[in-house]
């Protein structure tokens, strides 16, 4: 089955699909005609189909780079080798297949393409070897793209290590959708979520992480600073499979709301089938800490400055845990100019 026909199966998001709760369904056009003016001139081929199990693919946004890019682009990383990378889009519709060798190190910057259209597609497809470490990040500024979909479906062996690091600005409607499989025991996945927006700006995340072996950990931390009439959203599920001992997830949002008409959506999902697991989920959400503003300002801070100050901190706490690295480095810079 071609992706093309798994998307018209399929069909446009609806609300009622708990994998789009959150989002605003009504503003996504609908799919590009692959017989009229479509962006690409022809589908993937049968093996590249099957390896991205194609058929049973349920997430829109995860088959339409597939079903209007002509083919995926492929980088290697092998054994032991250690790497930096930059991952760019040309087209509005894109479809990158990453293979991690074991032992290796990564680190992989997203950016993005420059070229505004009505609607941009991105797809990433990512196989972690044994014992490799990986660092996925993108932190880039507002752009003009109305609608931005980014899915990343990961697969991890035992031992392995990916941190996927984020900061999405305004302006638009962007949603990150994440499949992740920890097929090896020990693996790790750590996402770590920023998201500062302002006017009617909003951010969907669609997160599924399936521990498939015994002794994997998966950390989920996002924060959300809130203007304007903006909304952010977050709905994360973890899966702890039947013989899958000593499991250990966290999930944990924190929102400030910095003006009446901004909001946020969580919605937190455990499926566990194992009883020897350790697995926790919370939210926070309120405004700037009142008796802290007070503190700053009682010594003759300016109050928008000591506003400035409060959030920029809350924005750095949630890197600071990485290990000191490039990819570090650039997301505190960022925050840094928040």
């Amino acid at each position: 089955m071609d992706a093309q026909t798994r998307l018209k199966q399929i069909g446009m998001p609806r609300r009622n699909n708990e994998l789009w709760t959150f989002f605003p369904v009504a503003k996504i056009p609908n799919a590009p005609n692959a017989e009229g003016d479509c962006h690409v001139a022809e589908a993937p081929r049968n093996d590249e189909q099957d390896s991205f199990d194609i058929e049973h693919e349920t997430d829109f946004a995860a088959l339409l780079p597939i079903a209007y890019n002509a083919r995926p682009m492929q980088r290697d990383i092998a054994d032991n080798a250690s790497e930096m990378a930059m991952l760019k889009c040309n087209n509005d519709f894109g479809h990158t297949v990453l293979n991690i060798g074991k032992n290796a190190k990564a680190s992989l910057e997203i950016l993005d393409n420059k070229v505004a259209h009505e609607i941009c597609a991105e797809r990433f497809d990512i196989h972690v070897g044994e014992n490799a470490q990986v660092h996925i990040f993108f932190a880039n500024p507002a752009d003009g793209v109305p609608l931005r979909f980014r899915h990343f479906r990961i697969v991890q062996e035992a031992g392995s290590k990916v941190f996927f690091s984020e900061i999405e600005r305004g302006s638009g409607i962007k949603r990150t959708s994440l499949d992740a499989f920890l097929k090896g025991c020990s693996a790790r996945l750590e996402i770590r979520s920023l998201n500062v927006l302002d006017s009617d700006d909003s951010v969907h995340h669609r997160i599924t992480i399936r521990h498939e072996a015994p002794e994997t950990e998966s950390v989920q931390f996002a924060r959300n600073l809130l203007n304007g009439k903006s909304n952010a959203s977050y709905d994360g599920s973890v899966v702890v499979g039947a013989d899958c001992s000593k499991v250990f997830s966290s999930q944990l949002v924190n929102t400030i709301l910095l003006s009446e008409d901004s909001s946020v959506s969580v919605k937190p999902v455990l499926k566990i089938y194992h009883d020897d697991v350790e697995c926790t989920h919370g939210n926070t959400c309120g405004e700037l800490d009142s008796e802290q503003l007070f503190y700053l300002t009682s010594r003759g801070i300016p109050v928008e400055k000591a506003r400035e100050l409060l959030t920029r901190a809350f924005a750095k706490e949630l890197f600071m845990p990485l290990e000191d690295s490039p990819a570090k480095k650039r997301l505190e810079q960022v925050v840094e100019g928040l």
